[in-house]
């Protein structure tokens, strides 16, 4: 990359051009010409491979950009927010985030009424009204025992939330991307998944459980607009969590149709609660996804809230 100058009013525009492909090139030349007539100096950047705009973002963000736009999904704006924060900048909150939403799940964008409309989005875009917003981070260690940590936007699952993102990334090799993909690897993951003894803290209280499923969120939607935790704030400085535990073959025919109306807290095998730290221990490493991306092998993951930790621009 070469040494581009950068100001407090330039945007590094980072898009993924697989995240709706087809409209990608006309999205793109009109976002740009759109930034051109307004007079916003940009930087832009398209991404090659899964993990590239992590690399990208982080690049910019150590050289003191602190103004990101991003073309594209749910994946793409967590990989912006990874590249950010592994950058350690001085003041995150100083930094802004804005989005104009492509693919199949926009979860993240859903929460604000973000709609696929590019148009729509960039008037949001121009109006540059700013919110503060959390973030989460995961700390843990990895199947090398080498600490790691993640960062996450949207929201982080463990248990059957994991295995279903799994399962719905393979199917993508096989039969790409569409809107009911995640309903259909939930039908397939939920007979086989097998729950995880584990021990759970939260805030300091400590309980032991057979861990089927959970999911800790910043914001409410995921699966392409189901409600795990429908009353999670981005904005609010905690998380809403979900867990289940071990459920019996009814309780799995009882709790798919609740799944798609929003009552899937009004299960009695499902508990919901709000904590700013949940430490997760497991005797085996368990596979975790943070905003649709897979962590595998993870153990002794302790998940934290960074309060008001960016700014981005919302409707």
């Amino acid at each position: 990359m070469s040494e581009e100058i950068i100001t407090s009013k330039h945007w590094l525009v980072l898009t993924n051009p697989t995240a709706g492909k087809r409209k990608f090139r006309r999205q793109s030349n009109y976002v740009l010409s759109e930034l051109k007539k307004a007079r916003i100096p940009y930087i832009f950047k398209v991404t090659k491979y899964s993990g590239h705009a992590v690399e990208i973002a982080h690049y910019y963000a150590k050289r003191n950009c602190i103004n990101f736009l991003v073309l594209g999904g749910d994946g793409s704006i967590s990989e912006v927010i990874n590249g950010i924060f592994s950058a350690n900048p001085e003041d995150t909150s100083k930094l802004t985030i804005a989005i104009i939403p492509r693919g199949t799940g926009n979860d993240w964008g859903r929460f604000w009424k973000f709609t696929k409309n590019t148009k729509d989005s960039l008037k949001i875009f121009l109006n540059k009204k700013k919110k503060s917003i959390d973030i989460g981070k995961i700390h843990y260690y990895d199947e090398n025992d080498q600490e790691t940590e993640h960062f996450f936007i949207n929201s982080i699952g463990f248990g059957l939330d994991a295995e279903v993102v799994a399962t719905t990334h393979r199917l993508k090799r096989y039969v790409g991307s569409f809107s009911f993909l995640y309903t259909i690897s939930l039908l397939l993951a939920v007979f086989r998944h097998k729950p995880t003894p584990a021990q759970l803290e939260t805030d300091g209280k400590s309980i032991n459980l057979k861990l089927f499923s959970m999911n800790i969120a910043n914001g409410p939607y995921t699966g392409g607009g189901i409600k795990q935790n429908p009353f999670a704030l981005p904005y609010d400085g905690i998380f809403d969590m979900m867990v289940a535990e071990k459920p019996t073959l009814k309780d799995v025919f009882s709790a798919i149709p609740l799944i798609f109306n929003d009552k899937l807290s009004q299960l009695p095998f499902i508990k919901n609660s709000q904590a700013k730290e949940v430490v997760i221990n497991t005797e085996q490493a368990i596979l975790v996804e943070a905003d649709g991306i897979i962590i595998p092998n993870a153990h002794n993951c302790k998940v934290s809230i960074l309060p008001e930790a960016i700014q981005m621009i919302v409707p």
